[in-house]
């Protein structure tokens, strides 16, 4: 079961993508507290605090539930299409509130937040970012399945992020440009990169009509990297 997940502000001009908090489940408890070093950063580009937690220095604490504010981001057991939705996401009757949200990343249309699982070299996956701005998705999307093969690619002089990380995928002899691993993964991806270690990266999931915002597709991304 997920017991620990990052809080992601994404800026709302630039869509930079921030690691503010972190959530964990241990003990029959829940934890929420903001985390540096980047939530000085963020407060600089305009965050101000997630809701429910405007003390930035405190460490929350329940241990009769998940937390209500986070609680309300998840899909309402009491609607019609909810086992379609848990279906959706590789969920089932069972699954717990942490994992739901690991999977759903408690996404509003309202906001900018979002909720992601902590950086795991053993068990990797991820929504390319900036999808909305390739050309090549916009003119050859139909041709894009599950299980493609994809390729990463440093992109050294990326002025955003210094690890930026390319997601590529080659087909029929051509070479696509999908988006970027999501900021808060490339540092440490970056890392394994340089060292040529062996990996496997594929498309898990494809959706042509995502409703956020700045994303014209959601492509989500399973890696799995040569520990030895």
């Amino acid at each position: 079961m997920a017991n620990k997940l990052w809080l992601i502000w994404k800026e709302p001009k630039e869509r930079r993508r921030f690691i503010i908090g972190e959530l964990t489940y241990a003990n029959n408890k829940y934890r929420f507290k903001y985390i540096n070093p980047e939530l000085n950063d963020a407060k600089k580009r305009g965050l101000d605090f997630f809701p429910g937690f405007d003390d930035i220095q405190k460490e929350y604490v329940s241990d009769t539930g998940l937390f209500p504010n986070i609680e309300t981001r998840l899909p309402n057991t009491a609607r019609p299409e909810y086992l379609e939705i848990l279906n959706l996401y590789d969920l089932d009757i069972d699954s717990s509130k942490m994992k739901i949200l690991e999977k759903t990343k408690g996404r509003l249309l309202t906001d900018n937040f979002e909720f992601v699982p902590v950086f795991d070299k053993n068990k990797i996956e991820f929504e390319v970012a900036g999808t909305s701005h390739s050309e090549d998705i916009k003119k050859y999307k139909n041709i894009f399945e599950v299980n493609d093969d994809l390729v990463l690619e440093r992109e050294i002089d990326n002025r955003y992020d210094e690890y930026a990380i390319r997601v590529i995928c080659k087909k029929n002899g051509n070479v696509y440009y999908l988006g970027y691993v999501p900021r808060y993964y490339s540092r440490e991806l970056s890392e394994m990169l340089d060292k040529n270690v062996k990996y496997s990266a594929k498309i898990k999931y494809l959706n042509f009509e995502s409703k956020l915002n700045d994303e014209d597709i959601t492509a989500d991304v399973k890696l799995i990297f040569n520990s030895k």
